[in-house]
């Protein structure tokens, strides 16, 4: 599907180690540069007390939306419950602590689907407004805090970690002008790509996860070759191998903002 095709990987640990084993499946070359970090909140103190408060049955629901999220909910001791993760990979994380997800969109992982398949979940059963604890990176998005604060639930948003640049390596930065195709898998990762790499090389792809991440690319004035469908690596991979047959026009040539 994608022999010979190299595929720059933006992540480290074990986000990259199932990247690249996706890729290998394919027959691809995966290509890791790490791109950013995750590393705790700027205030541990409130994220330990929102998890302290969930384990003592304080809330209703525990909503996690990335691997990183389930890392450090897992790492913080979080107790089972009623867990609403946004996709698969979240899930699988989870698991690895211990923690069944009792919910998770089917089709869309974002955090606006999370919002709607946890709110129909909590229309089935009516009750007193619902106490929904989100852990979520610093500075997320509010979609899934907003779709559940308007249906009356109480809603606490707590950092449970934040994502930072990884160290710059110039050296091994300059590998973008050997890759075929860059896997965007977030809006801090496009936001790197513009930072480290502007003006890309022609005819290099870049693959969106997911609309959100395609909306940060075009505010940094790139436009995604590819925008997956499906918003996981492996979705990603399948559009990228779907649209390389075809000719898709060389871009990104602008400077830097």
């Amino acid at each position: 599907m994608l022999a010979g095709c190299r595929i720059l990987v933006p992540r480290d640990g074990d986000a990259a180690m199932r990247a690249e084993a996706e890729i290998r499946a394919r027959g691809g070359v995966s290509v890791r540069v790490p791109l950013i970090a995750t590393v705790p909140p700027a205030d541990p103190d409130a994220f330990a007390a929102a998890i302290a408060a969930w384990n003592a049955g304080e809330f209703d629901w525990l909503a996690v939306t990335s691997a990183a999220g389930a890392a450090a909910v897992i790492a913080a001791g979080a107790h089972p419950g009623r867990i609403a993760a946004v996709g698969p990979a979240t899930v699988a994380a989870l698991a690895t602590g211990g923690l069944t997800a009792t919910l998770r969109p089917d089709h869309e992982f974002t955090g606006a689907a999370l919002g709607a398949a946890l709110g129909a979940e909590l229309r089935s059963a009516p009750a007193a407004p619902r106490r929904v604890l989100l852990a979520l990176a610093e500075g997320a998005g509010t979609d899934l805090e907003r779709a559940l604060g308007d249906a009356g639930h109480l809603v606490t948003r707590v950092a449970a970690y934040r994502t930072v640049p990884a160290p710059r390596d110039p050296a091994r930065d300059r590998v973008v002008d050997d890759v075929d195709a860059i896997l965007v898998t977030s809006g801090s990762v496009a936001r790197e790509v513009a930072v480290r790499f502007l003006p890309l090389p022609a005819g290099l792809r870049l693959v969106a996860i997911g609309p959100p991440t395609a909306r940060v690319l075009a505010e940094l004035g790139l436009t995604p070759d590819v925008v997956a469908e499906r918003h996981t690596i492996a979705g990603m991979l399948d559009a990228l191998a779907a649209a390389r047959p075809h000719s898709i026009p060389p871009h990104h040539t602008g400077e830097p903002a």
